[in-house]
């Protein structure tokens, strides 16, 4: 930081970009400069800018939560609290459907081989194989299985009611029952102390990983010959449907937070930045948080409160690690080649993209860290701030300031309204009534606007 002018009554200025995410790991005076107290619909994709996160737009229609999305030799599926349908032409039909709703049918699906065959469960149906016209029940499969993998040409099942992790013949799904040692089937029983049930299951880095509440389960080989599994870590999932793959790593959502593992390490918690909404997730409900990526970002919807569905979503920047909140929920994730689109609580299947939410304006805000200009035992006055920006047309950006560490005591200081589209050095001149120890700033607008650098001037008093 810019050290005061040997004179005390001689203004400073101070230079800080806004990319680095919220944190709510520590008091938010302790926190970098570049980091945040509250935000919203921004992100850091042209780090070091601060841009307002792109939009999305409507796919297709269905009802429902939409709890599961994909897409089978071409065509789109998804699964609510009902049934597993699929997009024919501009309808869903159904692949499987019950006469009534339940929330808490949450699907799983994968393809097997070659990908000409789609198997899909809920904790409850006999294993179903699907071609696309034919549904096919394997029925010497496990009942009641909930959680499934594909690994080494062989299909893994578990279920939440005992320790039994099954797998099956190998290349073949219908086969639970013959017993060659090389090309056979088999259980392994996976027993912790405390007596927890699976919780997940997922293939990453040429093993398999089971999850349980407060531990995770490593499965190596690929028959009954050479299966080895290790011991434990003391780190578990509590949503299967927050298990998400990237290039680099495998991420899930823990008891206390969300898990980093880049397959031989140890798994890292990278989630304290976003602690208070950890801290708040509805834990009876916790196995409906799902997360999903772009690519770039990993998207967290958690549910929290009261809640019993997703009901906040948030991203984490896989290349700054930094973490953004969202105003939009997305109930399940897929990704398409390089787009992402995300289902809704009323049915919406959503496409990444574009410069609105459906058709909406955007509406973004920022909340810095109180200022105290590396000195905290004298008054200093706030006069003139300049916005570094790039406003769009027909957007919006508005500052305000406060005194102080914390409170809701905003004086707006400029808006702006409909942008030029270009970058501009905006100067706002501020009027500081009693100069104050501590000070923040406070930007919102509508529509895409980006914001590279804030330049405070400030005076020191009473030195």
């Amino acid at each position: 930081m810019q050290q005061w002018p040997n004179s005390p009554q001689k203004t400073k200025q101070v230079t800080n970009t806004f990319s680095d995410g919220i944190n709510q790991s520590v008091e938010s005076i302790e926190i970098k400069d570049s980091q945040l107290t509250a935000a919203v619909n921004v992100d850091s994709f042209l780090y070091p800018t601060l841009q307002v996160a792109d939009g999305h737009t409507i796919l297709s229609q269905h009802t429902g939560y939409i709890n599961r999305l994909f897409k089978f030799l071409g065509v789109w599926y998804c699964g609510n609290g009902k049934g597993l349908y699929k997009l024919t032409g501009s309808s869903w039909v159904a692949v499987y459907e019950y006469s009534s709703a339940d929330n808490n049918r949450l699907w799983d699906a994968a393809m097997f081989f070659d990908g000409s065959k789609l198997y899909f469960l809920d904790g409850s149906l006999q294993l179903r194989q699907y071609d696309g016209s034919s549904l096919t029940t394997m029925s010497s499969a496990p009942a009641n299985s909930k959680y499934m993998t594909t690994h080494a040409n062989r299909f893994y099942l578990a279920n939440s009611s005992d320790n039994l992790l099954s797998y099956s013949g190998l290349r073949d799904a219908a086969d639970w029952t013959s017993t060659d040692k090389y090309t056979g089937t088999g259980k392994i029983t996976v027993e912790t102390p405390d007596g927890e049930k699976p919780t997940g299951l997922v293939a990453y880095s040429n093993h398999v990983l089971l999850f349980k509440k407060y531990s995770m389960h490593k499965l190596f080989g690929e028959d009954s010959t050479n299966f080895n599994m290790t011991q434990p870590y003391g780190v578990g999932c509590i949503s299967d449907r927050s298990i998400v793959a990237t290039r680099d790593s495998l991420f899930w959502l823990g008891p206390d937070g969300f898990y980093d593992y880049m397959g031989g390490s140890a798994p890292t918690k990278i989630s304290d930045p976003i602690r208070n909404y950890i801290e708040q997730i509805n834990m009876a409900y916790a196995h409906h948080c799902v997360a999903g990526t772009d690519g770039r970002f990993v998207y967290l919807s958690l549910v929290t409160g009261s809640a019993t569905i997703p009901n906040v979503t948030l991203k984490y920047d896989l290349q700054k690690h930094s973490w953004w909140p969202m105003s939009f929920v997305a109930t399940s994730f897929y990704l398409d080649g390089q787009t992402l689109y995300f289902g809704t609580a009323d049915g919406k299947i959503m496409k990444a993209g574009g410069s609105t939410y459906n058709g909406t304006a955007i509406n973004w805000s920022i909340e810095t860290k109180p200022f105290s200009e590396g000195d905290e035992t004298v008054h200093k006055a706030l006069h003139r701030l300049w916005i570094i920006a790039d406003i769009e047309v027909g957007s919006s950006l508005n500052v305000a300031y406060a005194g102080g560490t914390e409170g809701v005591a905003w004086t707006t200081a400029s808006t702006m309204n409909n942008g030029t589209g270009q970058i501009q050095s905006i100067k706002i001149p501020v009027i500081v009534r009693t100069p104050e120890t501590w000070y923040r700033l406070k930007l919102w607008g509508t529509g895409k606007v980006k914001i590279h650098r804030i330049i405070r001037e400030v005076t020191r008093r009473g030195a």
